[in-house]
C-alpha cells in the first residue's frame, strides 16, 4: 500500500505482506523485508535511501585497478611462458580481491536508512542483522557533509545526532539522495518539535491594535514611514541600515 505526500514529496510506504514464498524470504530476505519486519503495526515509512552504487565504485576503485592490473601482468606473463605457476599466481590474487569486493558490496547493499512517522532506522548486516533507531524527539544535530566527488556523482552523508552517543546514526552515508534525506528529516524534526520563535518576532502591542496581538513577524518600517509625536511636526525616519525590527 503506497500514498503520497505532498509537504515532502515523497512516497510513504506499509509493511504489507510479502509477494515471495514465506520460506525464502525466512531463509534469503531481500533488504527490503528485512526492514519491514521490524516495523510495528501501525508504523508507516516516509523515506527509505541506501548507500548509493557510485560512492562504492569510487571507494572500491584501489581494488578494481589491482584486478585489471594483475590480470595484465599474469597475462603478459603466461604469454611470455611464465608457465603455469605464474598463471595461478594471479588468479589467486584476483579471486582474494574479488571476494573482497563481492563481500563490501553485500553489505552496502544489506544497509537500509529508513524515515518513518515515529523514528529513524538504520538497518545493515548480511549473516549478523544489526538495527539501531532513533525517535523524532531524541534527534539534536543534523550535519551534511558531501565533498567534491559526491557532489558529481550526486552522493553524500548525513550525520545524525542525539544524546545518546551509542547511536547507529553517527554517520548515515552515501545516501544516493541526500539533500531529500535531509529535508525530510529537518520536516519530521520541525513537525516533532516546533519551530521557536525568537523575542524580536513576538508582537507587543494589544489583541485587535493592529500592531500586535497576532502571530508572525513585526512589520517594518519603510523608508518614508515617520513617527507622530502629539504636539510637534512627524518627525520623519532616515533610513540608516540598522536593525530592521529595532525601536
Amino acid at each position: 500500500m503506497r500514498s503520497s505526500s505532498p509537504a515532502s514529496g515523497v512516497t510513504r510506504r506499509t509493511a504489507g505482506p510479502s509477494r515471495r514464498h514465506p520460506l525464502l524470504s525466512r531463509i534469503l530476505p531481500t533488504p527490503d523485508e528485512v526492514l519491514q519486519s521490524y516495523l510495528t503495526h501501525d508504523e508507516v515509512f516516509i523515506l527509505v535511501d541506501e548507500p548509493a552504487t557510485s560512492a562504492f565504485l569510487l571507494e572500491a576503485s584501489n581494488e578494481i585497478l589491482i584486478i585489471v592490473v594483475i590480470a595484465l601482468v599474469t597475462g603478459f606473463a603466461v604469454g611470455n611462458g611464465g608457465g603455469t605457476i605464474a598463471a595461478i599466481l594471479g588468479l589467486m590474487v584476483i579471486g582474494v580481491v574479488t571476494t573482497t569486493l563481492v563481500v563490501r558490496r553485500l553489505q552496502a547493499w544489506y544497509t537500509r536508512y529508513a524515515l518513518t512517522d515515529f523514528r529513524l532506522i538504520r538497518s545493515w548486516g548480511v549473516i549478523k542483522r544489526q538495527l539501531a533507531w532513533m525517535p523524532w524527539s531524541k534527534v539534536t544535530d543534523v550535519l551534511l557533509v558531501q565533498n567534491l566527488a559526491g557532489r558529481i556523482l550526486g552522493y553524500a552523508t548525513v550525520r545524525i545526532e542525539s544524546a545518546n552517543e551509542a547511536s547507529g546514526f553517527k554517520a548515515v552515508t552515501d545516501l544516493r539522495d541526500p539533500h531529500r534525506f535531509h529535508r525530510v528529516v529537518t520536516e519530521m524534526v520541525q513537525a516533532k518539535q516546533g519551530k521557536t520563535v525568537p523575542p524580536w518576532m513576538k508582537p507587543d502591542g494589544p489583541p485587535g491594535s493592529g500592531t500586535g496581538g497576532g502571530k508572525g513577524p513585526r512589520p517594518s518600517r519603510h523608508r518614508d514611514e515617520a513617527i507622530t509625536i502629539p504636539g510637534l511636526p512627524p518627525i520623519p525616519m532616515p533610513d540608516d541600515g540598522g536593525d530592521p525590527f529595532g525601536d
